[in-house]
């Protein structure tokens, strides 16, 4: 029995129970049905996304742009108002009318539905049913949960909750007291400091709790509570909201939100069909990609938070809130902000993207240039930047910022931007130059501050160097663009001193892999981890070196079914367990496809794209995890369910890798480079905006032709179309609007891309290529099992050497495994693996298990004969 057919490994109780939540999400059929046109392309399914859940860990958020209702479905739920929690614990029972004994709500819970503006529990009793529905308008400080009750008796609803009106951590406020008020129909929370109050209140109220206005702190654990009996139509409805400072009138936001709700329904759901109407749409031969990408663009979306005092941006993710009143990352990192700022940009959101931007300016240090590092949603009331050690810690982040800027700026046109903000781009980049050793051209990390690693106190790490190189690039061309030569010509010279220093420094030829840093004793740190990717991405390192990296972070070493290690298997410091030692982050692993691609080593890349699709289904659908084991697939303990830059992270991926879509505005170019797994022959691409116009394209393939169809709304702009094509085709032919254009086929040792350069005109056109030969490698994605080990075929390469195709692979050595040929040449005398036919121009290769105590995964090498 091999480790598919069982699950053999024991985890703790808790464990189990999540895993039952996630296999659930995974399997009950999450979204609409799906419609599929003439040519097999699945439309984007619907956003209704319904569960069912009997365990008492799984996350759920109702997010808004100024408040938030979540929770997990064994325990209460949190209401927040930001930068205040409001209530938390808020729990449900049911009574029947005239009855005394209350029938507690939470093992009734049976299921969670996902729509556009608001997350649904129904509860299920013996002859009712309940819907509660969680919703936080968009441009209200208030929260709003209602019910629709279906019973055989008259049911009334009993709520029981702690009032809290205390600032999200690291904040805190003294005095809070609660009461009942007459005059508003419900409870007054206030607290003395800031004149802030707070109203809870309900329709259909029938009874409710007496309390006094007493001074008391959450912990203590007062709590509200009442009872509310549902109309003649089955529906009730509670009501949150928070005041501003010393407000007037207490209860005039709340009477708002009682006579307002059609409205702010109606308009949520309009802002969130706009937000769809005008970002990026996908079209893709299988359903499971179309929703991935869809849900993660709106958990994007679902990220974007106002806050009162300090501003819009996205914040870091959401999850239930720890013994500290934060929950989890819902406050503003400006590291993770720039990542789904990249995510955003991907999809032709500029104005998030240059509002994000705008935030991280705003916060800026004025005296040295040093971007921030985090933000909490309390910092406008507390003294956040000289009180708490949070807000300037990360060096690395003002690198990034340059080349956050540079992408906006690239990617809009808009060089006007860079001009306006001037000041601020020198002062980050004068920030950045202090800290470069004249010894070294490379940047080292003060004292009491950390780069990209926050695990390990480090004097100068390999991922503060790569982003030293793209800062000073893009230093050098935003210089460029706005006229102030002489400072591109020395961020240039930066740049290629950094570039020379780097494989000097970090190369350890003994065990030819690069080096993650050195400590402040100097010393290596010579653990294999599989960051960062953008030293691949930028070709940092010579050819035979990249070669040697990009082999090992392909193998089983690093390689899971659910995505890339943060350290290798076997590796000084490796534990799978542990936050960042050996687990699997879903960013890292998209931002590891996109560097495959860059290096042409389009398979691999496409593998570890793959591993990403079954996270959006594991907790919320769209969000996905922000850590997982390294050993079994499960989020690692730590890990917070909804982590905004690994759904970023996978829509960057999908645009810039799997689509190979990047828009130059300065340029006025698309550049369009596919790179499609070998069984998908259609792809639609829609809403690509492009300064002056809209663009889409649509792509169809088939064994020896490629066709581009391209919808251009404005004036004509150059295109260069790069498609992937099987490795070692020939291109016999290309036409552009049935004429003849120029296009050569550009080979690697592990790609074959053709490449045609155009100008695309006005209205509609087409390209043609026709192609023959070739042989496509396709390695089928092993979904992975929650509480299983990998189970799939880490593919580390494969060259067509003359008249061999020669792959090397980690193949399981428990039981067989296969992956599949196409090709329309002759395939014969295979060695390493056995070959067999399965149809015309198919073929599959077979690996034999050979069962071992030492390694779940063997090495193997395959030589197959090729007759043109």
């Amino acid at each position: 029995m091999t480790t598919r057919d069982r699950l053999s490994v024991r985890f703790h109780a808790g464990w189990i129970i999540l895993f039952l939540a996630a296999t659930l999400l995974a399997s009950a059929g999450i979204g609409g049905n799906a419609q599929t046109d003439a040519r097999g392309l699945q439309s984007i399914p619907s956003e209704d996304l319904s569960s069912n859940v009997i365990t008492a860990h799984h996350f759920f958020a109702a997010h808004g742009r100024r408040g938030m209702i979540d929770g997990l479905t064994g325990a209460g739920l949190e209401v927040w108002i930001y930068p205040f929690q409001i209530l938390r614990d808020y729990r449900i029972s049911f009574r029947y009318a005239g009855s005394s004994t209350e029938i507690e709500g939470n093992p009734l819970l049976s299921r969670v539905v996902y729509d556009s503006d608001s997350v649904t529990r129904v509860f299920i009793g013996s002859d009712f049913i309940v819907h509660e529905r969680l919703s936080v308008p968009p441009d209200a400080s208030g929260a709003v949960i209602s019910y629709q009750i279906d019973s055989q008796r008259p049911l009334e609803i009993v709520v029981h909750a702690t009032p809290v009106l205390d600032l999200m951590w690291p904040g805190a406020l003294g005095g809070q007291g609660v009461e009942w008020k007459d005059s508003l129909n419900g409870f007054l929370l206030t607290e003395p400091l800031h004149g802030y109050t707070a109203v809870v209140t309900a329709t259909g109220l029938v009874s409710h709790d007496a309390l006094a206005n007493v001074a008391v702190q959450p912990a203590q654990g007062q709590q509200i509570g009442f009872a509310i009996r549902p109309d003649s139509s089955g529906k009730a409805d509670v009501f949150v909201a928070l005041n501003p400072a010393h407000a007037a009138d207490a209860g005039s936001l709340i009477q708002a939100l009682k006579h307002d709700q059609d409205r702010r329904d109606g308009e949520a759901k309009a802002a969130q069909a706009d937000f769809k109407s005008n970002t990026l749409l996908l079209k893709t031969p299988d359903e499971a990609v179309n929703r991935a990408f869809a849900l993660a663009e709106t958990a994007l979306n679902e990220a974007w938070v106002c806050n009162p005092d300090i501003g819009c941006g996205f914040v870091a993710g959401y999850g239930p809130t720890r013994p500290q009143r934060r929950p989890q990352y819902d406050w503003f990192f400006a590291g993770d902000g720039m990542v789904a700022g990249g995510g955003a940009l991907s999809i032709g959101d500029l104005a998030q993207v240059r509002d994000e931007l705008e935030l991280v300016m705003r916060w800026q240090d004025k005296k040295s240039g040093m971007i921030w590092h985090e933000l909490s949603q309390s910092a406008g009331l507390i003294d956040w930047a000289h009180k708490y050690p949070y807000m300037f810690v990360h060096v690395d982040t003002t690198f990034q910022f340059l080349a956050a800027v540079r992408d906006y700026v690239r990617a809009s046109g808009d060089v006007p931007y860079a001009q306006d903000h001037w000041a601020s781009i020198e002062s980050a980049y004068s920030y950045c130059r202090a800290l470069i050793d004249p010894a070294t051209a490379l940047p080292r990390i003060p004292a009491g501050k950390e780069g990209g690693n926050e695990q390990e106190t480090m004097a100068d790490d390999l991922g503060l160097s790569t982003s030293w190189v793209e800062a000073a690039a893009s230093m050098a061309d935003l210089s460029a663009l706005t006229g102030h030569r002489e400072l591109a010509e020395e961020a240039s010279r930066a740049e290629q001193a950094a570039r020379k220093a780097i494989p000097q420094r970090y190369w350890n030829s003994k065990e030819e892999y690069w080096i993650s840093g050195h400590n402040t004793e100097g010393q290596p740190i010579l653990e294999r981890r599989s960051g960062p990717a953008d030293a691949i991405a930028l070709h940092l390192f010579p050819t035979a070196e990249t070669d040697a990296v990009l082999d090992t972070l392909a193998s089983a070493s690093f390689e899971t079914d659910w995505g890339v290690r943060s350290v290798g298997a076997g590796s000084i410091g490796y534990d799978p367990d542990s936050y960042a030692g050996g687990s699997v982050w879903p960013v890292a692993t998209a931002e590891l496809s996109v560097a495959f691609w860059a290096a042409h080593r389009s398979l691999q890349a496409l593998g570890f794209w793959q591993r990403l699709i079954p996270l959006s289904s594991l907790d919320a659908p769209g969000h996905m995890p922000e850590v997982l084991s390294g050993s079994f697939y499960r989020p690692q303990m730590e890990s917070v369910p909804e982590q905004t830059w690994s759904s970023a992270g996978f829509v960057s991926a999908t645009v810039h890798g799997l689509l190979g879509l990047d828009v130059d505005g300065v340029e006025d170019r698309l550049t369009f480079a596919p790179r499609l797994p070998a069984k998908w022959d259609d792809l639609d691409v829609e809403h690509i905006h492009m300064p002056k116009r809209n663009v889409s394209l649509t792509l169809h393939k088939s064994e020896q032709s490629v066709r581009l169809t391209i919808q251009n709304s404005g004036t004509p702009f150059a295109l260069e179309f790069r498609p992937d094509l099987p490795l070692g085709a020939d291109l016999k032919r290309s036409l552009l609007n049935g004429r003849p254009c120029p296009a050569r086929i550009e080979a690697t040792p592990q790609e074959t891309a053709a490449l045609v350069s155009i100008t695309a005109p006005a209205g509609t056109s087409t390209i043609d290529l026709n192609v023959s030969g070739g042989i496509s490698v396709i390695v089928d994605p092993v979904p992975p099992v929650l509480g299983e080990k990998s189970a799939g075929i880490p593919l580390i390469r494969s060259v067509l050497d003359g008249k061999h195709l020669l792959i090397d692979a980690d193949v399981p050595a428990q039981h067989p495994s296969r992956l599949q040929l196409a090709s329309s040449w002759l395939l014969s005398d295979a060695h390493g693996a056995q070959l067999e036919q399965t149809a015309p121009g198919r073929s599959e290769l077979i690996f034999s298990e050979e069962p071992s105590n030492q390694a779940e995964y063997r090495r193997a090498h395959v030589e197959i004969a090729v007759a043109r």
